[in-house]
């Protein structure tokens, strides 16, 4: 009781002090000659004061609220001696004096009742610390009326979020809010009937307190050796499989429970849901999300919130080292990629077998990072069916090899990443992207994308890529008659072999009608290809080789240099200048015709070097 009085009489001079300051302004405003000019109706006192007027009789307080809100005051009569005294003891009066704030004040009833649950005398039995850390937990910065809370949280000067619920009156956390927006001239004050309690349990203890919803998260945490990691670091954010998600788990797996694996089994999962900040429900956005273990798990808001594959069921679970959201599923951290193809198990497994046949699953499950473009086993059978196979045993290793090495792309190529145009494969010959309508590869739709793996990424697609089966040459011979001269003339010319085995190469390939067109521009004399010498032919064909494999997304408008010379190119119109100012264009329509060792453009006039 000293303690309380010592403590009114402290306010009261502050309180009389602030009348006296005031008295002679309003003196020195009397005596200006200056029309006054009439200031905002604020209370004269700040938030501290406000309280302890209140206190002491609610008719004396001086802000600026209605007459039907004072006699409600004025009724109900709360006292915040408690409150006060508490202030004074954490050293907090001045900042709850200076500061702009909001305070949701607890009368000493609500104290009283704080007190008894504590089996504690009254304030005298908590120290300065332990008071400071539960009073700023009833302060927001600025000005915050009733009618501007919504359901949700609301950051305090503690740090620690208040959980606003207005579908009944207004809830802050568990007490309820007897009378709003009393005004100070520093903030605002709203009059609760519970004392407001932060968190006071670390991660694991809150996991703990909800037993047994998280016991078997709690199991897997202390035999991975992670509790004091989530005890005593952060702050983290814990995306929590409740007990029904880690059963759902270990039927998958076909163990019995967290006794059937091993602490280096456990860890990397673990840490998959754990996130190095807190952060709340509200402060989630689509997208990728960093975790302990180093991958990213991807974050959902289209329907709710989805972590991957799983749903937040509970969130905004605080601690006094982050937060907890639970979710109904376990996350699984990405494996390498022929280990999350496994995981899809069956829908991967005809994929899988042709890898492990061809002798390639050391390749894709140690090398990369590599992108791979999975077909489904739909998309397998339809293929043996029209091969007139039964399936990956009726083909050799020679076989899948090109065919598997034609859905891997270097590198990790995400669906976002991907550009109309060619992408090379590991295969050698390029694969197809168009965005135009989905994301088709090739011939093929990508039904499921961006599965993440630790060396790569998968998309999922609903037919099997067929690369290129023939060489240059047989490529040109497939469309006879189209190119029957130009074939001819390779033979001539004894290139065959070279652009057959060697290369890759690009080839802008004269049409028959371009080589007819160049027999007549050369006269009368010039009848057939016999009419021209080896080194004649060898000259202009070299001419019309590029190397490598320079597909149309490749070109650009400028100087391409050939086996033989070089020539000008125009985009904008796909027109060659050749060395003669002769010009050829390119033909849109068959642009890009691949084969083994390099791929084919096909253009109507013949150039010259």
């Amino acid at each position: 009781m000293k303690t309380l009085e010592n403590t009114k009489l402290n306010v009261t001079r502050y309180l009389s002090l602030v009348m006296v300051v005031l008295m002679s302004l309003a003196f020195v405003s009397c005596n200006d000659d200056d029309d006054p000019v009439m200031p905002e109706i604020v209370s004269p006192v700040d938030l501290a004061t406000s309280l302890q007027q209140i206190t002491d009789d609610p008719a004396s307080y001086s802000g600026d609220i209605s007459d039907s809100k004072k006699q409600i005051l004025i009724s109900q009569k709360p006292k915040f001696n408690t409150l006060i005294a508490a202030l004074v003891k954490s050293g907090l009066v001045s900042t709850v004096a200076d500061a702009d704030l909001t305070i949701f004040a607890p009368t000493d009833k609500a104290f009283e009742a704080l007190f008894n649950a504590l089996g504690v005398s009254g304030i005298d039995a908590l120290t300065g610390e332990q008071l400071s850390p539960i009073l700023l937990y009833h302060a927001v910065a600025g000005r915050v009326q009733a009618s501007d809370l919504s359901d949700g949280l609301v950051e305090t000067v503690n740090g620690a979020y208040l959980t606003v619920d207005k579908s009944d009156g207004v809830m802050i956390d568990d007490a309820t809010v007897d009378l709003a927006d009393l005004k100070a001239k520093n903030g605002l004050i709203h009059i609760i009937d519970k004392v407001l309690l932060p968190p006071s349990m670390d991660l694991v203890e809150k996991a703990i307190s909800f037993d047994p919803e998280f016991s078997i998260l709690v199991k897997a945490v202390v035999k991975a050796d992670l509790a004091s990691t989530l005890a005593d670091g952060g702050p983290f954010t814990v995306f929590a499989p409740t007990n029904a998600a880690f059963e759902a788990l270990f039927t998958d797996l076909g163990v019995g429970g967290v006794d059937d694996l091993t602490a280096e089994q456990l860890t990397p999962i673990l840490l998959y849901h754990v996130v190095n900040a807190s952060v709340f429900s509200f402060d989630l956005s689509a997208g990728p999300v960093a975790t302990l273990n180093g991958e990213e798990v991807e974050v959902d808001l289209s329907g709710g919130v989805m972590i991957n594959d799983a749903t937040v069921i509970i969130a905004d679970q605080q601690a006094t080292n982050g937060v907890i959201h639970a979710i109904d599923k376990v996350l699984l951290p990405p494996t390498n990629l022929v280990g999350t193809a496994i995981s899809y198990d069956p829908e991967f497994s005809i994929l899988v077998e042709a890898v492990v046949k061809a002798d390639l699953a050391t390749t894709l499950a140690e090398g990369g990072p590599f992108t791979v473009f999975a077909p489904t086993n739909a998309a397998f059978e339809a293929l043996f069916a029209e091969l007139g196979v039964g399936g990956v045993a009726d083909l050799t290793a020679e076989q899948l090899t090109p065919i598997l090495l034609y859905h891997v792309v270097d590198g990790s190529v995400f669906s976002t990443d991907l550009a109309n145009g060619f992408v090379p494969t590991l295969n050698g010959a390029a694969i197809e992207v168009d965005l135009t309508s989905g994301v088709m590869i090739n011939e093929a739709t990508v039904a499921i994308a961006d599965v993440k793996a630790t060396n790569g990424v998968i998309h999922a697609i609903d037919q099997v890529l067929l690369p290129p089966a023939m060489n240059l040459v047989g490529t040109a011979l497939s469309f006879d008659p189209e190119f029957s001269i130009l074939v001819a003339a390779v033979q001539k010319a004894d290139l065959v072999s070279t652009l057959a085995e060697g290369g890759p190469f690009t080839v802008f390939a004269p049409t028959n009608q371009a080589f007819m067109d160049l027999l007549e521009e050369l006269g009368p004399d010039v009848t057939s290809l016999d009419d021209l010498s080896v080194e004649l032919l060898t000259s202009v064909l070299l001419y019309h080789v590029v190397d490598g494999r320079v597909y149309s997304s490749d070109l650009e408008s400028g100087t391409v240099t050939t086996k033989n010379g070089s020539f000008e190119l125009d985009l904008s119109t796909l027109t060659i200048t050749d060395a003669n100012e002769r010009e050829s264009g390119l033909i849109a329509d068959l642009l890009n015709v691949q084969a083994t060792n390099g791929v084919i453009h096909v253009i109507n006039k013949v150039i010259l070097p």
